[in-house]
């Protein structure tokens, strides 16, 4: 009942802001009132009054009878309902500017600060009492009235109490059509906005960068391509024209076709390290104890190693760890690295491959050599695709092998032994960290 009677109330309100819409209409309904009041009272009149009465006396008492009755009427009817219907605009509008989750500031023509909102207070960290009749200059520092035009929103600064300040648009209006009226200012906090549009810079110009880093690594991929593949065809090339030149029709001399397999196999084994860096196959992971991998790439490695004179060795400190890795990739990451090791002993040295705990939960490998070390100037760039000091490498056998690592949540590092020698170092989370704290 009380909805209703609440929509039939505003259904009455918007009637009678329609009928009473002007000033004439309202004049006119009250001279209505009044004449019809006032014909009722003249014809009462006589039937009400006594007979003696003095025509002065009869006058006082019409007029109080019209204004009794008048008076109620008019409340009811005009009055009443229009003071509602004023009240309620008034709660409303007052509402809104208390709730609005953009500040609200009323000024005087003057800048005189004259209401601060809620919304106004969070904004710029100070308390509506402080604030009234302060200029609007102490929150907007940079706000020129005199030069902005009204319904305008401009970019400005706000200053807080703290002294921060921040991006704040300010949207100016006049209460009314008088030059000299109040004015309102609403104003929007951007740092959010500001904050989003840099990110969005950013990840443009990031884009962009890695854009441009792939073209530049895809210039370099094509060029290594090229060199890698166009020297061994050139020498293919150059021992089939020689035996097409000689008047002897026989088969190619066995040391020529040694030849040629050899360029064959380098051309193959480029194409498949470009293979690998470009599209790495998907890890298998399952638990493999450190004793399954070493051994086998030592043994892959001694056939070569006795070829240079380098003595293998293997020190497994807890060689029943057992890892969540792909056995695969781990054993190609351990043979290049042993490759890479024998490759800077050409004149004999030792290759140690040593199995470490040095912290709970993680096991590290470590390849050590004695051969010349890295250069200090190419610490940082030995991982880089495409970095080599090798004439007939392409530089991704490294890359690879720090892919390897990060992609079982490790870590791949290389240093300088201080009695010589390099030492690349393979740190993975360990599968079983009971295992640990007993070996350590």
């Amino acid at each position: 009942m009380r909805g209703n009677s609440r929509l039939l109330v505003n259904s009455r309100d918007k009637i009678l802001l329609r009928l009473l819409g002007t000033p004439w209409r309202i004049l006119s309904l009250v001279l209505l009132v009044v004449f019809l009041v006032e014909a009722i009272v003249m014809l009462l009149l006589p039937w009400i009054l006594p007979k003696n009465l003095s025509t002065a006396q009869a006058a006082l008492v019409d007029a109080a009878m019209l204004t009794g009755i008048c008076a109620p009427i008019l409340w009811w009817i005009i009055i009443s309902p229009l003071r509602r219907i004023a009240l309620d605009a008034q709660a409303l509008s007052s509402a809104i500017v208390e709730n609005a989750g953009e500040g609200i500031v009323t000024i005087s023509a003057r800048g005189q600060i004259l209401s601060f909102n809620p919304a106004a207070e969070i904004l710029f960290g100070h308390q509506a009492e402080n604030t009234l009749n302060s200029s609007i200059t102490d929150v907007l520092p940079e706000i020129r009235l005199d030069s902005t035009n009204i319904g305008e929103a401009v970019a400005t600064n706000g200053k807080q109490r703290d002294g921060d300040s921040f991006p704040a648009s300010v949207s100016i209006r006049q209460l009314d059509s008088n030059d000299a009226s109040d004015l309102v200012l609403v104003i929007r906090d951007l740092t959010e906005e500001k904050r989003a549009e840099a990110e969005r810079t950013s990840a443009v110009r990031e884009k962009e960068a890695l854009r441009a880093q792939q073209m530049a690594t895809l210039a370099q991929l094509a060029t290594g391509v090229a060199h890698e593949i166009r020297n061994p065809l050139t020498a293919i090339k150059m021992l089939v024209q020689s035996s097409n030149s000689e008047d002897d029709q026989s088969s190619m001399p066995k040391e020529d076709l040694r030849i040629v397999e050899d360029q064959i196999r380098r051309m193959e084994q480029s194409v498949n390290a470009l293979l690998d860096f470009a599209r790495p196959a998907p890890t298998e992971r399952k638990h493999v104890t450190i004793k399954e991998i070493v051994p086998d790439v030592v043994r892959l490695l001694e056939g070569q190693a006795e070829k240079q004179s380098v003595l293998l060795r293997v020190e497994e400190g807890v060689s029943e760890l057992r890892l969540n890795a792909d056995r695969d990739q781990l054993q190609q990451l351990l043979l290049n690295l042993g490759l890479n090791a024998l490759n800077m002993m050409t004149q004999g040295g030792t290759l140690t491959f040593a199995v470490k705990s040095n912290s709970p939960g993680r096991v590290c490998i470590l390849v050590s050599d004695t051969g010349p070390g890295i250069p200090a100037d190419l610490t940082d760039e030995i991982f880089k695709p495409f970095f080599t000091t090798r004439k007939q490498g392409i530089g991704l056998g490294l890359n690879i092998c720090k892919r390897i690592a990060e992609d079982h949540h490790g870590k791949l590092t290389a240093y300088n032994h201080p009695t010589g020698g390099a030492i690349f170092e393979l740190c993975l989370p360990s599968a079983d960290k009971a295992t640990i704290e007993r070996n350590t």
